[in-house]
């Protein structure tokens, strides 16, 4: 916003129990929604896996409102919307806090658009967490508009929470981390940060590539011919992804699929017992101009995991 907005209010912990060093920091974005206490949820474990810190950030103007801090703000009381914005984000932090899994967390309430306090916190961070759809008056009524534009402009990693989105269980290391490749840069991208996120969890990884059959011009063996040409094509495709985005071999537990069908379709299919969903922001199927690919876009509003989007890397 502007130079004459108040300045971010901010509180909250500061370092690592025990003196630990904090390595880096997981933007979260708050709003008392439902899907942000998720998103929230989901990164304080993942902030504690990486000895990173978290940032809380509630944004709100006059016009674009979290509908928790209107419906509180303008209850009885000396209430401001300011201080009730702050008050959201402390008690979310103390909703999704786990005293098992101590994290540095600052909490800030900012006069903002939340897209622009998202990216400008975020710009330099390990990733970006955001619940799936928010609350405010006028973004309720366009179905995840914060998530979608996060995943349109930021150059990091977003990951999508929603609530009742299929998060893990402490401990349960058999729900594999999902990525989709096609060899395009950002699938590339995805499948290393993928591997990390893997080997984070003790989880299995799993590599899925989606491929086509050709169309049925013709008739008999020839067909079989063909159908069996575009399947080697694809088992070519996913090998060559694998031995780039694993240089060095990942001590992982490797889990290696063809999918026959559309991308999207495939990964929500074979994301049903997933813990996460990791996707490029946009492979080689989408038009040029696009930020934001078909196949991405499809799985963030239909994955019950949470879903993670990495941008291709910046040449």
């Amino acid at each position: 916003m502007t130079s004459q907005a108040p300045a971010p209010r901010g509180a909250g912990i500061t370092s690592l129990p025990g003196g630990e060093e904090v390595t880096g920091c997981i933007v979260v974005g708050v709003d008392g929604s439902r899907d942000a206490d998720a998103a929230l949820h989901w990164a304080v474990g993942e902030a504690w896996l990486r000895r990173d810190r978290l940032e809380t950030i509630l944004a709100w103007t006059p016009d674009d409102c979290p509908r928790e801090v209107l419906d509180r703000a303008y209850a009885p009381g000396p209430h401001t919307i300011e201080g009730t914005a702050l008050a959201v984000v402390r008690e979310s932090v103390q909703r999704a806090q786990d005293p098992r899994r101590p994290v540095p967390v600052t909490e800030r309430a900012v006069y903002a658009d939340a897209v622009e306090a998202l990216m400008s916190a975020g710009a330099g961070a390990d990733m970006i967490v955001v619940g799936y759809r928010g609350t405010s008056r006028l973004r309720r009524y366009l179905l995840g508009s914060v998530s979608v534009a996060c995943l349109h402009q930021a150059t990091r990693p977003v990951v999508v929470v929603r609530a009742n989105g299929g998060d893990a269980a402490d401990g349960d290391t058999g729900r594999p981390v999902l990525v989709g490749v096609d060899g395009s840069a950002a699938s590339l991208a995805a499948l290393r940060w993928a591997a990390e996120e893997a080997k984070l969890h003790a989880a299995p990884l799993r590599v899925v590539h989606a491929w086509q059959s050709p169309p049925l011009l013709h008739s008999g063996h020839r067909i079989a011919r063909d159908r069996e040409a575009f399947e080697q094509a694809a088992y070519a495709v996913l090998d060559d992804c694998v031995a780039k985005g694993l240089v060095g071999g990942a001590d992982i537990t490797l889990d290696t699929r063809l999918a026959l069908g559309g991308a999207a379709q495939s990964l929500l299919a074979a994301a049903a017992d997933a813990r996460l969903l990791v996707l490029g922001a946009r492979g080689f199927g989408g038009f040029a101009g696009l930020l934001l690919g078909s196949a991405a876009y499809q799985c963030v509003h239909h994955a019950r995991c949470p879903v993670a989007v990495i941008p291709a890397p910046i040449r």
